[in-house]
């Protein structure tokens, strides 16, 4: 369950495998592996993710169904391309930023 979940949420944010382990600090085999279910990420790693999507770790981990960034991709939907590709710009700078 928790890979299905990573990996969708991951695809709804356009992120690939490298792109998601590169914005939270872990490899790219480290999220294969979570993805493939063939282990779970440590703790760090699973509160990276729900900062990073705006989800919950009950949701991931498969205690509840609710996932609490539908609400936040429906709010996205609303936004103006011209404003979802000035938040996506901001969004490279910081974690370019980050990178330093």
């Amino acid at each position: 369950m928790f890979g299905e979940r990573l990996a969708e949420l991951r695809k709804l944010n356009d992120d690939t495998q490298q792109i998601l382990a590169d914005k939270i600090g872990f490899s790219v085999w480290a999220v294969r592996a979570w993805e493939q279910e063939k282990n779970l990420p440590p703790s760090d790693a699973l509160l990276a993710i729900c900062k990073l999507y705006g989800t919950s770790a009950d949701y991931l981990l498969g205690l509840t169904d609710i996932d609490p960034s539908d609400e936040a991709r429906k709010q996205r939907q609303r936004l103006t391309e011209e404003e979802q590709n000035e938040m996506h710009r901001y969004e490279e700078y910081l974690l370019w930023k980050r990178k330093k």
